[in-house]
């Protein structure tokens, strides 16, 4: 009958063995580094009570016609600025029609209404032009979309979702002041009610 070796166990061995097993059994990864990596794709500061960060960018105008949008051109108006990932990207690229329809109230309140997305001036008249043909004529938007391709504008809200390099779905309200008193910042599967937020810019001119 054969005997295998049978190998002494010195000190030095137990400590190479102990070794061996924390590599073997260390995990490569731990839930807080995990929780810093998903932080780090989308960074958010918090930015109500502050000035409202200056953009001047292509956009397709309430008109239908493409050209540019600049923030400060709203000064001494409340302004509605929603967020969303993209012309299409589902229920939530629904956001700016729906807001538009409510576009005569928002107006007697002092208030202007800016979409915004990451898309490019072409991807948003592209997309507009048809939403008018599906549904002849109705469900136009009535208002302003920005083009955010540089993400300059979704990143210095602290909404540009780094990692899918698009912009959250979010909706901030800025005072005549160009001072942000609102900011909610919400999942895709919700919807946003225009006429909360409609409450909301009504609250604040009180």
């Amino acid at each position: 009958m054969a005997i295998g070796k049978v190998t002494k166990r010195t000190p030095d061995n137990l400590a190479e063995g102990t070794a061996k097993r924390t590599r073997v059994t260390a995990p490569e990864d731990t839930t807080v580094e995990m929780l810093k990596r998903s932080a780090a794709d989308s960074p958010h500061t918090y930015i109500v009570g502050r000035t409202a960060p200056a953009f001047d960018a292509p956009a397709v105008l309430a008109d239908g016609q493409i050209g540019r949008v600049s923030l400060a051109d709203f000064c001494g108006r409340f302004v509605v600025l929603l967020f969303y990932p993209g012309d299409c990207a589902g229920m939530e690229a629904r956001d700016p029609v729906g807001f538009s329809d409510w576009c005569d109230e928002f107006d007697a309140v002092g208030c202007s209404v800016i979409a915004c997305s990451t898309d490019s001036e072409y991807a948003h008249y592209n997309w507009r032009q048809q939403l008018e043909r599906t549904n002849r004529g109705e469900g136009i938007i009535h208002l302003p979309v920005v083009s955010d391709r540089t993400r300059r504008i979704s990143r210095a809200f602290g909404v540009l979702n780094e990692h899918e390099g698009q912009a959250v779905r979010a909706m901030l309200i800025i005072d005549p002041m160009q001072q942000i008193r609102v900011e909610i910042i919400g999942d895709t599967s919700m919807s946003r009610s225009v006429d909360e937020t409609l409450m909301l810019v009504q609250a604040l001119t009180i």
